[in-house]
């Protein structure tokens, strides 16, 4: 069994190298902590200092540098840094529906990247959200990982990357679903993808109705005064409010307004 599922997890490898078979180039001689530094990316949100993060080579889907991994995963950093994102996979619980996630999203983000404007190809940040991985005590939890571009090749795709895993089971009900999000130079180009369709969409996951009456529930509003200040009936908000927690299958409003903040749908 084990021999099947290793066999199992290369063929999957083998699919992500397929999908991202178009990123080439040289990745950079600057170190892991200089980009960190630069980004100055922990200084932004302290809850990511609890996720697994790292830089990725995408043109062999290899770590350039990685970390927390034990602590989330129960897998030590050499591991991955050995077996690059193979290591990943197999962290990963076992359903088809799950693993077959990786090689999805990849291709979703290649895509999106094909379909955004020229001129804002390599202003991205990539989500994904609804994997499933085991902890380090082998129950399963949902991750969101977010992915941006630090290097890129003439054709615009990314070279090097920026990894963020987050657990997010504590926001979304148990599901099989997972989806992915990619927005270009803040939002000014936005592209959506649900395994529920399986097609890329040039639009964001919410309305404009709905965005509306998140923010307003991000500042705590009641569904009454909600509607009054947009001019529609309580039923129409409490309608909205149920159809996003539905299409991202969050488990209340808070977790709803936490999960579109972490999205970057709300910011």
């Amino acid at each position: 069994m084990q021999n099947l599922a290793n066999y199992s997890l290369e063929q999957l490898f083998r699919k992500c190298l397929k999908a991202v078979n178009e990123i080439m180039g040289e990745t950079s001689e600057k170190s892991a902590e200089k980009y960190l530094q630069e980004m100055g990316f922990f200084n932004k949100d302290t809850t990511y200092l609890n996720a697994v993060y790292g830089i990725m080579d995408m043109t062999d889907l290899s770590f350039k540098y990685i970390t927390n991994t034990e602590i989330s995963l129960g897998i030590p950093v050499e591991a991955f840094m050995q077996k690059g994102f193979s290591q990943f996979l197999s962290s990963m619980t076992p359903e088809k529906e799950n693993v077959s996630s990786i090689p999805t999203l990849f291709k979703f983000m290649i895509d999106s990247i094909k379909e955004a404007p020229q001129e804002i190809k390599k202003n991205f940040i990539a989500y994904g959200y609804g994997m499933k991985h085991f902890r380090p005590s082998g129950i399963p939890f949902h991750t969101m990982v977010q992915i941006f571009g630090l290097e890129f090749n003439e054709n615009g795709y990314p070279t090097l990357c920026f990894i963020v895993d987050q657990d997010i089971d504590h926001l979304i009900k148990p599901t099989d679903q997972y989806w992915g999000r990619m927005s270009f130079n803040n939002a000014e180009f936005v592209t959506a993808f649900s395994s529920k369709e399986m097609s890329l969409k040039k639009q964001d996951i919410f309305s404009a109705r709905e965005i509306e009456v998140l923010k307003l529930l991000m500042k705590g509003y009641e569904s009454k005064q909600i509607a009054e200040k947009l001019f529609i009936s309580s039923n129409t908000v409490d309608n909205h409010r149920k159809n996003m927690i539905r299409k991202l299958d969050a488990r209340d409003t808070t977790a709803l307004v936490q999960l579109t903040k972490q999205l970057g749908i709300l910011r």
